[in-house]
């Protein structure tokens, strides 16, 4: 439009049009040039818990490519999926709202057809708006279709990383001169399967390095059991994270010789942590606690960590501010980290909301929670009900042959506790972080349970969550009944062994 207005005006013969011209053209190209240095590349992993790089601290999993973007960029110590759930966490990722607010509560594939709301434009939307070229390549999960404009949509398998590198770079060579938005959805390291042992991958690309771990060395975390079909999933995981970590190599590889690295913000994370118990479908920090790792071109903050809580609703909001694209009419729940970058304690990052609605449709369980360095409280909205585990989780063998064994507990925590939770979890991840001393009713804790619950009250009016016409959250002090429990729990665990056997 612009360079129409310029060569209309070319045509007035004044000095003052000529003029006007020169400085309407000038204006164009320093508008061009600044769009076209403005890139990003999206890196999500699929199903991956926080400490499993070797630069967050796993010293057996081989992560060398995620290692060294972390050396070359920022890396947050604490950031967090809003929902553990794959399609939902997505919606988040790609709107900047969450669940509640952008409508795709759970997976949108198959039968459950939960899709993000009609008024609700996707940065993808936005960033083409702006002139952008855009692709998602690899696991997309996203509905509906119009919602996601993607100028270069090749269908490749979110497992054929060597694939996905070659579709990265044809991507980004027909791109020209356009600046780009390229998101590669891994499918690693999801399970490949629901059967024992349900992890790792079969090797046959000769130019995938056959990475094997052995059961005995891979690192039990302390929400799991230590048994013998936990370590075998484990090594077959760390065998997919070796695999992503090989891909997303390979991008960052094919991005540097397309010259276009020097101009392109690159973002690692996770949509959410494992499948196991405890982890997928939770606000456990086992499920919502993820890697995320910026690299800025410009190399604000590289080489450093960054105490700042964020979480993957604050995405969006970052490849606005990067990209200088204007945010839709409606407040999002996320913010820019790009301030916060090289900025290592970030004092006014301190706390986070996150929501859940469901992971599939007959996965329904509402959770709220609000989480700052040391505190966490979850509101768990139909807590009577029992827990229901992912499909995922409810197939994998740690589940199965902890039922079909008759155990108590899953890991340390009571398996009462995990199907059938007070309406009101409060932690102390400071004294206790795996969560397992709920202190909602510690009277020494009332007066923090008491302003974490009217900050979660106050967000959720703000943010137009409609829960609250039904639900409300008690405060400390209010009646909770807890009736029936046991007699519920007995009978599930009756349930659940007789389908084991």
């Amino acid at each position: 439009m612009r360079e129409s207005i310029v060569r209309r005006i070319q045509l007035g013969s004044t000095p003052m049009c000529r003029a006007l011209a020169i400085i309407l053209s000038l204006s164009v190209g320093l508008s061009i040039t600044s769009l076209s240095a403005k890139n990003v590349v999206l890196l999500i992993s699929d199903n991956q818990n926080k400490d499993d790089c070797g630069c967050y601290g796993n010293s057996v999993v081989q992560t060398p490519n995620i290692d060294r973007l972390a050396s070359e960029g920022v890396r947050f110590l604490d950031a967090f999926a809003t929902t553990a759930s794959c399609g939902p966490s997505r919606a988040v990722i790609y709107s900047g709202l969450q669940v509640h607010g952008n409508g795709q509560y759970g997976h949108g594939h198959g039968t459950h057809t939960y899709r993000i709301r009609p008024n609700v434009k996707t940065v993808f939307r936005l960033l083409v708006d702006r002139g952008y070229k855009t692709a998602l390549l690899g696991k997309q999960h996203t509905t509906p279709e119009e919602m996601y404009p993607f100028t270069f949509n090749p269908k490749v398998s979110g497992r054929d990383v060597i694939g996905l590198a070659e579709h990265a770079k044809q991507f980004i060579e027909s791109s020209g001169d356009s600046p780009f938005f390229l998101t590669i959805g891994f499918s690693d390291p999801h399970p490949t399967s629901r059967d024992r042992p349900g992890w790792g991958f079969q090797p046959g690309n000769p130019l995938l390095p056959a990475t094997t771990y052995d059961p005995a060395d891979v690192i039990i975390p302390g929400y799991l059991p230590d048994r013998p079909e936990v370590r075998e999933g484990i090594a077959g995981y760390y065998q997919e994270i070796t695999r992503l970590d090989h891909g997303i190599g390979e991008v960052l590889k094919v991005l540097q010789q397309s010259g276009k690295a020097d101009d392109t913000l690159v973002i690692f994370t996770s949509d959410h942590g494992s499948s196991e118990p405890g982890a997928m479908g939770n606000h456990y920090e086992p499920g919502i606690q993820v890697p995320m790792i910026v690299r800025h071109p410009g190399g604000v903050g590289n080489g450093t960590t960054s105490k700042a809580l964020v979480t993957l609703a604050d995405i969006t909001p970052t490849i606005l501010d990067w990209t200088e694209t204007a945010p839709p009419k409606y407040p999002l729940h996320g913010r820019s980290f790009l301030p916060v970058l090289g900025n290592e304690t970030a004092d006014d990052w301190d706390e986070v909301k996150l929501t859940h609605v469901a992971h599939e449709v007959t996965m329904y369980y509402p959770m709220r929670t609000i989480r700052n360095h040391r505190y966490k409280l979850i509101w768990n909205l139909i807590w009577r009900s029992e827990y229901p585990l992912p499909i995922d989780t409810l197939s994998r063998a740690t589940w199965r042959e902890t039922i079909r064994r008759g155990d108590t507990k899953i890991g340390p925590r009571p398996i009462k506790d995990f199907l059938f939770r007070d309406e009101v979890e409060l932690y102390d991840l400071q004294n206790d972080p795996d969560e397992l001393q709920n202190l909602a009713h510690s009277d020494q804790h009332a007066d923090i349970r008491r302003d974490l619950s009217l900050k979660l009250t106050h967000w959720l009016e703000g943010t137009n969550d409609e829960w609250l016409f039904r639900h409300r959250l008690p405060l400390p002090g209010e009646p909770e009944s807890f009736s029936s429990r046991q007699s519920v729990f007995d009978e599930t665990v009756k349930q659940q062994r007789e389908k084991a056997k």
